[in-house]
């Protein structure tokens, strides 16, 4: 299978969180053509941070897409020109006040290819201790919830850890084969 020739790419929205673009494609086999409607926007980072009792670092944030108060993991923008385990210090840091720790990058994946460009990348971080300074943006009021790792898959499955994201990132840290987790 071959990828699509771009024609032609025209932006439609331009905003401080993401460009919209329609992307004009010909199907290389087919000699098709197709509009498709791309959001080109930065990297993320999520960080699992368990602290030295083995225990993990969620936090509670209102999330207006979804309307909702969300269950989750720390977790933010990556920017330019910084890596993923630089992301996930600041991150981290800045939403609960956790710091230090062994960082470890436990894998990368497509938000939604179908229409999303950016990837986010999973990060462990272990040992972590509540020293730090929290520094929330100024559209974030979260709230830090410290629960046994072995408490994340009934949290899943009860329906109170519901941001495919993070539920995506316990998966890496069980693939991975750290910290004894397993999500049966």
């Amino acid at each position: 299978m071959e990828k699509w020739k771009l024609l032609d790419k025209k932006l439609l929205i331009d905003t401080p969180m993401f460009d919209m673009y329609r992307y004009h494609l010909l199907h290389s086999e087919k000699k098709t053509e197709h509009n498709f409607f791309i959001i080109e926007t930065f990297d993320w980072v999520n960080v699992i941070p368990i602290t030295p009792e083995g225990n993990i670092v969620l936090i509670k944030q209102y999330r207006a897409g979804s309307d909702s108060i969300t269950l989750e993991i720390p977790g933010g923008v990556m920017d330019k020109d910084e890596d993923p385990i630089m992301t996930a210090r600041r991150e981290l840091e800045e939403e609960t006040g956790y710091i230090n720790g062994e960082y470890q990058l436990l894998g990368t994946a497509y938000p939604n290819p179908a229409f999303l460009k950016n990837k986010i990348h999973f990060v462990l971080a272990r040992n972590v201790v509540p020293q730090g300074k929290i520094n929330f943006d100024p559209s974030e009021y979260i709230e830090t919830e410290v629960v046994p790792l072995s408490n994340i898959p009934s949290l899943i499955a009860g329906g109170q850890i519901r941001h495919a994201l993070a539920i995506t990132a316990f998966v890496y840290l069980e693939i991975n084969g750290c910290c004894g987790f397993s999500m049966h």
